[in-house]
C-alpha cells in the first residue's frame, strides 16, 4: 500500500510538470521555449501549439486526478487498516472483559456457596445457642429447687427448736442462755434466708462466683444443722434417761455460735452490696477499740505484741462501719494465722495519710503464704492456710469493701523474711 501512494505522489509530481509545460506552449512566442523547440514537437506530434496545449493539459489533469485518486485510496486503505487493527484491538478487549466477567461471575459463585455454607454455620450455632439457653433454664431451675431445699432445712430447724424448746423447759436456769442463742439463731437464720431470696435474681446474674457464693453457703450451712439435729436427738435420749446432758448443751453452744459466725460475715458481704455509703469525721483510736473488743476472743491475741502507729493528724471522713470491717479481717487474720514455732509474735498495723489517701498497714510474722496462692488470696471462699481458720470470707470482704471506696487492696510478701504485709489505700474526701 506504500508503493501506491509513491506512485500516486509520483504521478501528482508529473501532472504538475506537463502543466508547467503547458503554459510554454501557450505562450509559444515567449523566453522559456525556443522555436526551435516548438517545431520539434510540432513535427512529432504533427499538432500546432494549441492542440498540443490542450493535450499537454488534458494529460495533466487526467495524472493529477489518478495522483489524488491514488492518495485518496491509500488514505482510505491505511483507515480501513487502523479501522481493521482498531476492531481486532476491539475485539480482544471485549474477549478479556468477557473472560474477566466470566472471572468474576465464578467468584460470585463461590462467594454465594460460601454465604450458603455461613449461613448453615450461623444456623448451626442458632441451634447450639438454643440449646445453651435451655441449659441456662435447666440451671434456674436446679437453682431454684437448691433454694428450696435450703428453705426447707429452715423448716426442719424450726422443727428441731420447737423440741429443743420443750426439753429447756425442764432443766435448770442455766440453759436459759441457750434458749436465747437458738432463738437468736433461728431469727437470723429467718432473716438471712429472706435476704437470699431477696437476691435471688442477682445470684443468677453474678454467674459462677455467685454459684460458687450458694453452693458454699448451702454446704457450709448443712454441717451446723446436722449437728444440731444430731445433738438435739442425742440431748433427748440422754435427758430421757436421766444423764448429765451439759457436755452435749456445750457443744451445741459452740455449734451455734460458729453458725452464728458464719452468717454474719455473710451478712457482711451482702450489706456491702446492699447499703449505700455513710461517711463521717472518726477517730482511728474509736474504731480500734471496737476492733479488739471483737477480737477479744481469739485464743492467739494474748500471746502476740500488737503494734499501733497511727501517724493521722486528725479524724478522717469514712464510713465507720467499713473501716471496721476492713480492720477487724485484716488484724483477725494477722492473729488468726501466728506462727507457733516463733518466739516473738507481732503485728503492726500502721496509718498514714498520703495524698488525700487513707494508707492502712497490717504487718506479721505468722505463717506467711505460698507463692502459688498469692494470685487467689482475694478471691471468695479462697483459704491460703491448710488450717481451719475460717470459710475464706476475710480478705474478699476487704477487696470488696475497697472496691466499694474506689481504693484499692494489695498483698506484700517477704518470702526471705517471712512477713506478710497487706497495704489498704482508700481516698479521703475532706
Amino acid at each position: 500500500m506504500r508503493n501506491y501512494f509513491n506512485y500516486s505522489i509520483v504521478l501528482t509530481l508529473i501532472s504538475f510538470l506537463l502543466l508547467v509545460v503547458a503554459q510554454p506552449i501557450e505562450a509559444s512566442g515567449t523566453n522559456n521555449i525556443s522555436s526551435e523547440e516548438l517545431g520539434i514537437l510540432t513535427y512529432f506530434f504533427e499538432l500546432n501549439p494549441d492542440e498540443l496545449s490542450n493535450i499537454v493539459r488534458a494529460l495533466s489533469f487526467g495524472l493529477l486526478s489518478l495522483g489524488i485518486v491514488g492518495i485518496a485510496f491509500s488514505f482510505m486503505d491505511a483507515g480501513s487498516k487502523r479501522i481493521r487493527r482498531h476492531n481486532d484491538y476491539l475485539e480482544v478487549l471485549v474477549k478479556e472483559r468477557t473472560r474477566t466477567l466470566e472471572e468474576k461471575h465464578n467468584q460470585l459463585v463461590a462467594q454465594n456457596t460460601d454465604y450458603k455454607e455461613a449461613l448453615a454455620l450461623i444456623s448451626e450455632q442458632k441451634e447450639e445457642i438454643e440449646t445453651a439457653q435451655q441449659d441456662l433454664v435447666t440451671k434456674n431451675k436446679d437453682l431454684t429447687e437448691a433454694l428450696e431445699e435450703i428453705q426447707s432445712q429452715n423448716e426442719v430447724i424450726d422443727r428441731e427448736r420447737t423440741k429443743l424448746e420443750q426439753a429447756k423447759r425442764i432443766i435448770q436456769t442455766q440453759n436459759k442462755k441457750l434458749l436465747s442463742i437458738a432463738r437468736n439463731l433461728d431469727q437470723q437464720v429467718q432473716e438471712r434466708t429472706i435476704e437470699l431470696s431477696k437476691s435471688n435474681q442477682l445470684l443468677i446474674e453474678k454467674n459462677k462466683e455467685l454459684d460458687e457464693f450458694i453452693y458454699k453457703s448451702a454446704h457450709d450451712l448443712r454441717g451446723p444443722i446436722a449437728r444440731f439435729k444430731g445433738l438435739s436427738q442425742l440431748i433427748q435420749m440422754e435427758y430421757e434417761q436421766n444423764n448429765d446432758i451439759s457436755t452435749h448443751l456445750d457443744h451445741l453452744n459452740h455449734s451455734a455460735n460458729h453458725m452464728d459466725n458464719m452468717l454474719r460475715r455473710l451478712s457482711n458481704v451482702y450489706e456491702i452490696s446492699a447499703r449505700p455509703i455513710s461517711p463521717q469525721p472518726i477517730d482511728i483510736q474509736l474504731i480500734l477499740d471496737t476492733v479488739f473488743d471483737r477480737l477479744s476472743g481469739e485464743e492467739n491475741l494474748d500471746i502476740i505484741d500488737i503494734d499501733i502507729e497511727n501517724n493521722l493528724a486528725k479524724p478522717v471522713k469514712i464510713d465507720p462501719s467499713l473501716l471496721h470491717l476492713i480492720l477487724k479481717n485484716l488484724i483477725g487474720n494477722a492473729v488468726r494465722f501466728q506462727d507457733p514455732l516463733k518466739l516473738q509474735k507481732w503485728v503492726k498495723v500502721k496509718f498514714d495519710m498520703v495524698d488525700h489517701n487513707l494508707i492502712i498497714s497490717v504487718k506479721d510474722n505468722g505463717i506467711g503464704i505460698k507463692k502459688d496462692q498469692i494470685q487467689n488470696i482475694f478471691d471468695l471462699f479462697y483459704v491460703g492456710s491448710e488450717l481451719p481458720k475460717g470459710p475464706g470470707l476475710g480478705l474478699y470482704i476487704c477487696k470488696i469493701i475497697t472496691n466499694k471506696l474506689n481504693g484499692d487492696i494489695n498483698l506484700n510478701y517477704s518470702e526471705l523474711e517471712r512477713e506478710t504485709e497487706f497495704k489498704a489505700s482508700i481516698p479521703i474526701i475532706d
